[in-house]
């Protein structure tokens, strides 16, 4: 059974994002490992082997239409070995439900969809087939977090030089002395 994080005094829940739940649930009963359904924030959690399926459920149902992945991120947790990749959906073509009026504690129709893989074997299935717009967004987080997305032509950097140590975002990164021999003064100063 998915956990669902609920605490007392819990704002409302998100329609759309429990909608996407429902849908995701009914089709990949497996798929969903936890959610946060209210607040400012809410996300659904699926397994990373559900990730293709259910960012397909959630593009091609009518009533959710998730046709933009509007940004990928990737966020370093290494007290828990992991990194997770988060999916930030929204669609174009309908028109947000009358429950987000600037009153709401969430006033988009927005989902956020989230996967989190062992930092050691940062590896996610590219979504670049289904949302075309996902290329650049793969690239960025394979360049910073250092997540490599499986399945897709050529991932290389879009922000660093191909030969840069590392991965920048990742929490025990070290800004290196130097680059080719030029000294490298880090952000924080000598």
């Amino acid at each position: 059974m998915a956990e669902t994080v609920d605490t007392p005094d819990t704002p409302p829940s998100d329609p759309q994002t429990e909608r996407a739940l429902e849908v995701v649930r009914s089709a990949l009963p497996e798929a969903v490992v936890a959610s946060e359904l209210s607040g400012r924030h809410p996300w659904i959690q699926v397994r990373v082997e559900d990730l293709r399926a259910a960012c397909r459920l959630l593009r091609d149902e009518p009533t959710l239409q998730m046709d933009c992945c509007h940004l990928i991120s990737g966020v370093d947790w290494p007290e828990a070995a992991e990194i997770e990749v988060v999916y930030h959906l929204c669609s174009y073509s309908l028109k947000p439900p009358a429950a987000y009026g600037r009153r709401a504690e969430k006033n988009d129709p927005w989902i956020a969809l989230k996967v989190r893989v062992p930092r050691d074997q940062a590896e996610v299935p590219t979504v670049m087939d289904i949302w075309t717009g996902a290329d650049w967004h793969e690239r960025e987080t394979w360049d910073l977090v250092g997540v490599r997305f499986t399945g897709r032509r050529e991932l290389r950097r879009v922000l660093l030089p191909d030969d840069w140590p590392g991965h920048p975002l990742r929490k025990d990164w070290e800004f290196p002395a130097s680059y080719h021999g030029v000294p490298i003064i880090p952000p924080e100063g000598l």
